[in-house]
């Protein structure tokens, strides 16, 4: 199975960087794409976020979805953030994310990592393992917003 997950994820970065000349072209094209990726990102965590709370009904099932979603969702916004012109426009990106770019990029790696473990956990179905990794990763996430992203 994790060689399987590794090679789509492998597949997935190449063909993303493979295409992103033809499909980023503009500015707007590119703060769309990253603003999509991030809107499904958060429903993603938002619905784990209620089960965790206990807000919903858990289920082992969806849980496991969503976190795997939101490791392959988590691989997507970067390649928006090259795309000259695309720190203007509306966007929620403040401009530290382009003045401490190598920052930013660590910490979206790290919330790249901490998803993929959430996702590996989820399928264990070890609901301990599974809130304290969810944590983790929602814990970094919301550090990385209130630097780079306006409220």
């Amino acid at each position: 199975m994790k060689k399987i997950q590794a090679l789509v994820i492998a597949s997935t970065l190449f063909a993303s960087t493979s295409v992103l000349a033809h499909t980023f072209n503009e500015a707007n094209k590119a703060i769309k794409y990253r603003q999509a990726a991030f809107t499904m990102i958060a429903g993603n965590v938002s619905e784990m976020g209620e089960m965790v709370k206990g807000k919903t009904e858990w289920s082992d099932v969806i849980f496991a979805k969503r976190a795997n979603q939101l490791s392959q969702l988590t691989l997507m916004p970067l390649d928006a953030f090259y795309v000259e012109g695309s720190d203007k426009g509306k966007t929620n990106a403040l401009p530290e994310v382009w003045k401490n770019f190598p920052d930013f990029e660590a910490r979206l790696a790290q919330f790249q990592e901490d998803a993929a473990a959430l996702a590996s956990i989820s399928d264990k179905g070890d609901k301990a393992a599974i809130r304290k990794a969810f944590g983790k990763t929602v814990k970094n996430c919301k550090a990385c917003h209130t630097d780079y992203k306006a409220k």
